[in-house]
């Protein structure tokens, strides 16, 4: 297997061009190429390619002749890279695609109707419904979920046990344990940044509150109703109203801070996802047997939604091996390599009957099961990461802002960005 980093700069998008799916010849769709072209995003370690080595060698027990070639392509550069991609009428055969960008590259025409292949593959039978409906569009099915990041709180479990509290399951409980542990244990009780979109989501979600509704052909939005804005104020009064959550993660995400913090002992609860393990072992592996996680709890009782945001996997529409290039994502994503990547990666498989080994990791599982989906809307990436409209209207609520006005220019923003 080979593997390269792809950069966006003037010569590595000509590459692109010149070496995306369909550059192994004039093969038709169900012949096998001399080379497959895999996009995978990030910047790619050492475990990963040891993992993609072994996806190769079982891939290519079906298809010996058939060399796969991996492209890591570094998040920051990915919407770049797909913008190139689409104006030089080339892409990889397969590719990774952030789960929330995939409504976008659909509504393009960049991703091919894999509709049958996924109705032909008995593994997908089981995966997460809710992650598989976010991949779907006019009743075809253009991508698959690959693995997703779900999110609870990480809290210290000998500090439970010793001051009495048992893991929250209200917003109530969930405050009375950060002033509990805030009191007695001298470090702030609970770390809410302000830009943590999906943290946020399960709060509105947990109250009832959604950000848009589809209403028709378009979505409205929602976040300057009671239930929503009831949700964002609690989560800001964590800073400023209850006072159990420091005011120097306004502006930040969770892991400028918060993830550091509480692998160091100097934090009592902060919400993150099972990935986030072996980054806090990388800071302080000193307490990490008495790590714990817990549920998002919703208002008045049981497990808030979670979003799923992860990484789902498609076929590039132009690309000329478009059943091979399917049969190599039912061998990266089959069930035993799903378990294996969760493994290494900390996410969870979006199988629902594929389990983390790890016993620490388990709860992440159950959170799993209950996930939700943010609006299928081809503009959500604009307004999730671009124009970041939910982090900076809580952090200007945090720094004494108007909640009711800031959430109306949200809510404004939301109807603009959702209906592109």
């Amino acid at each position: 297997m080979k593997f390269f980093k792809f950069a966006a700069t003037a010569a590595a998008v000509a590459l692109a061009v010149t070496a995306c799916g369909g550059d192994g010849g004039e093969d038709t769709a169900g012949e096998a190429p001399a080379k497959l072209n895999v996009w995978m995003m990030g910047e790619g370690t050492p475990e990963q390619t040891a993992f993609l080595d072994g996806v190769e060698a079982e891939f290519r027990k079906k298809h010996p002749n058939t060399d796969v070639v991996i492209k890591y392509v570094p998040w920051p550069q990915v919407a770049t890279t797909f913008q190139k991609a689409v104006a030089g009428g080339e892409g990889p055969d397969v590719t990774e695609i952030g789960n929330t960008d995939v409504q976008s590259h659909i509504s393009q025409g960049n991703l091919a109707d894999i509709t049958d292949e996924v109705k032909g593959w008995s593994e997908a039978a089981t995966l997460n419904k809710t992650a598989l409906a976010n991949d779907q569009s006019g009743g075809k099915t253009y991508a698959v979920p690959w693995y997703g990041g779900v999110r609870g709180v990480w809290y210290r479990t000998d500090w439970f046990t010793e001051l009495g509290i048992t893991p929250p399951k209200t917003w109530a409980e969930l405050v009375a344990a950060a002033k509990k542990i805030q009191d007695e244990k001298g470090v702030p009780g609970i770390g809410a940044p302000s830009d943590q979109t999906n943290a946020i989501l399960s709060f509105i979600w947990g109250n009832g509150g959604e950000v848009a509704v589809k209403e028709g052909d378009k979505w409205a939005g929602r976040l300057d109703q009671p239930q929503a804005k009831e949700a964002i104020d609690f989560y800001a009064g964590l800073v400023t109203t209850e006072k159990v959550a420091p005011e120097k993660y306004i502006g930040k995400n969770e892991l400028q801070g918060p993830q550091q913090d509480f692998a160091l002992g100097k934090l009592g609860m902060y919400i993150d996802g099972s990935w986030a393990l072996k980054e806090m072992k990388k800071v302080s592996d000193k307490d990490a047997d008495k790590w714990g996680v817990f549920p998002i709890p919703a208002k008045n009782g049981g497990n808030a939604p979670v979003m799923a945001g992860g990484s789902d996997l498609a076929v590039w529409e132009n690309s000329k091996a478009k059943d091979v290039a399917f049969d190599y994502i039912t061998v990266l994503n089959n069930k035993a390599n799903a378990a294996k990547w969760a493994d290494y990666s900390g996410f969870s498989s979006m199988f629902t009957d594929v389990k983390f080994t790890d016993p620490k990791l388990a709860p992440f599982t159950t959170i799993a099961a209950n996930t939700k989906m943010a609006p299928l809307s081809a503009g959500w990436g604009d307004f999730e990461q671009t124009k970041k409209v939910i982090p900076n209207a809580v952090k200007a609520i945090m720094q004494g802002g108007s909640s009711a006005e800031e959430l109306k220019k949200a809510n404004e923003q939301a109807d603009e960005l959702l209906n592109p």
